[in-house]
């Protein structure tokens, strides 16, 4: 008994060190950079607060002119509201916390799947992995919320297929109702209810229909199950059109069925645009390693397969594949179904822990939480403390430029948020609201690119949008590959050099002239 209770103690204290540990190194991550929304995302919050209406006419870009629609209007204006009244730093910490609360939510998920079976380990060293893996993709960013709601929704899903207790789905429209005016991944939640849905229907007609018997006949979800689940997915939907923005918000949706954003923006690339991220690719290989693992065990020995779970991994690895955004999106909803596959695949294998190497694992991750917090620097204005990354300097100088006023501006598309809250009284060309958009006989984001390549053009792009004054960085960023990469990849440096046809043609010509340079920014002004 004593050894028990001596063992509940351990895990106890290395949760809450481990947790402390990941709070640490999301705080690092999040007062580590200024994400390129957080200035649109901070202004649009200030203008709904002040007028108590949502926007639909776009003032902040002089090229497109059309209506918006802000799918997370809710969030612009509760991070406004805290940072004027908290400041960054709190929401910073905020959102560090919402990654936790999901990490937690993940544990009690496994135990309530699976019980007390997986041992801390295991589930420890792959949130840890995960959570290092996703770092490029969390800190302030308003889709965390996304990772959020993914897992309650699993945990009511799960919760209603062992109880049959059909008043957990109340809960389904109001957490969809809140999703919608937070963000548009609701739209992810959608398909994940609604492909339960298609699931469960598609095993009791394999199972009543064929003589194939690769589903446990026990575990079929009952027609007045699948009844009252219908109600309350169609519930959830209806309630989507009681925002804002009604029907006008799936209008907007829509214009995402262009994917060209897809190639063009950093994040939204897949998993084998260079430069590679390995610790992901790692973590995918894993996942679909668990996929084969299960697979393979449970045909050798002609057990009844979960649908549900293989097929909740096996999209979002293909999601996550396509697109490295999506990678968080994986490590959540795949989170049990790897440790139940690789608990039972290192069942075998048997750990002792003497007492002493106990202490000597909490001092280590006891040393490692200090490591973490002594040399966190926290961030109070992030529109000051960020100028090596954006034109701080540059827009005091415009600021002092009255002549400059009624210029048509060019901007890098990764400052335009940055643009809108510090430079609020001018439009600029282009920010991160409204990549996918139909403008100008393609997107949005293709029109602003098509500046940068090609030959000869770049003074008819500015003549046509009336462009005067083009702020653009100081120089492009060269990506290197590893000399083992090269070998193996056959890629050449050549390949990867950064040709700027924009700033070539501004600096060569004599219609355009530079005005002010620094470090970090060059304008040019039309002469």
């Amino acid at each position: 008994m004593l050894k028990i209770i001596r063992e509940i103690k351990f895990v106890n204290i290395f949760w809450v060190l481990f947790y402390f540990l990941l709070f640490g190194l999301l705080l690092r991550g999040g007062f580590s950079y200024l994400d390129p929304d957080f200035g649109w995302h901070l202004k649009v919050g200030e203008e709904i607060i002040a007028s108590y209406q949502v926007p639909h006419a776009n003032p902040y870009n002089y090229t497109y002119v059309g209506n918006w629609v802000d799918h997370e209007w809710l969030s612009n204006a509760v991070i406004a509201l805290i940072y004027h009244n908290l400041g960054y730093g709190f929401l910073v910490v905020l959102f560090a916390l919402l990654i936790i609360l999901v990490l937690v939510l993940l544990n009690y998920f496994v135990r309530y799947k699976l019980g007390n079976k997986p041992p801390f380990w295991l589930m420890a060293g792959l949130q840890l992995f995960g959570v290092l893996a996703s770092l490029p993709h969390l800190g302030l960013r308003i889709q965390e919320l996304a990772l959020l709601f993914i897992i309650i929704l699993l945990i009511i899903i799960e919760n209603y297929s062992k109880t049959k207790n059909w008043r957990i789905l109340i809960l389904l429209p109001i957490i969809f109702f809140f999703w919608a005016n937070l963000h548009a991944s609701f739209l992810i939640g959608f398909f994940i209810i609604f492909s339960w849905l298609g699931i469960t229907l598609f095993e009791r007609f394999i199972v009543h229909k064929t003589s194939l018997h690769i589903f446990n006949v026990h575990n079929l979800v009952a027609p007045q199950q699948i009844k009252f689940f219908s109600m309350a997915a169609l519930a959830s939907l209806v309630v989507t059109f009681l925002t804002p923005y009604k029907l006008e918000l799936y209008g907007f949706l829509a214009g995402y069925q262009n994917k060209a954003y897809l190639s063009l923006i950093q994040e939204w690339l897949p998993q084998y645009s260079f430069p590679f991220h390995y610790d992901q690719l790692i973590y995918l290989a894993l996942g679909l390693s668990a996929l084969f693992i299960y697979l393979f065990f449970k045909l050798k020995h002609k057990q009844s397969l979960e649908t549900w779970k293989i097929f909740l991994s096996f999209v979002f690895l293909i999601l996550s594949f396509k697109s490295r955004r999506h990678f968080p999106l994986f490590f959540v909803v795949s989170f049990v179904f790897m440790v139940d596959v690789f608990n039972e695949f290192f069942t075998e294998i048997k750990i002792a822990y003497a007492n002493w190497l106990k202490g000597l694992f909490i001092f280590c991750i006891s040393l490692a939480i200090a490591a973490q917090f002594i040399t966190l620097k926290m961030v109070k204005n992030p529109f000051v403390s960020f100028c090596a990354d954006y034109p701080c300097e540059a827009v005091n100088f415009l600021k002092s430029q009255p002549q400059y006023v009624n210029y048509n501006i060019f901007n890098n598309y990764g400052w335009g948020g940055f643009l809108i809250y510090v430079l609020p009284e001018r439009q600029i060309f282009i920010d991160g609201r409204l990549p996918q958009v139909k403008f100008a006989d393609w997107t949005f984001i293709q029109e602003y690119y098509s500046f940068f390549v090609g030959d000869n053009h770049q003074a008819q792009k500015l003549e046509e949008y009336d462009i005067k004054l083009v702020i653009l960085k100081t120089r492009d960023k060269d990506v290197f590959a590893k000399k083992w990469e090269k070998i193996f990849f056959k890629i050449k440096d050549s390949d990867l050099k950064a040709h700027n046809k924009l700033r070539e043609y501004l600096e060569t010509s004599s219609a355009w002239k530079i005005v002010y340079q620094d470090e970090t920014a060059k304008i040019y002004i039309r002469n």
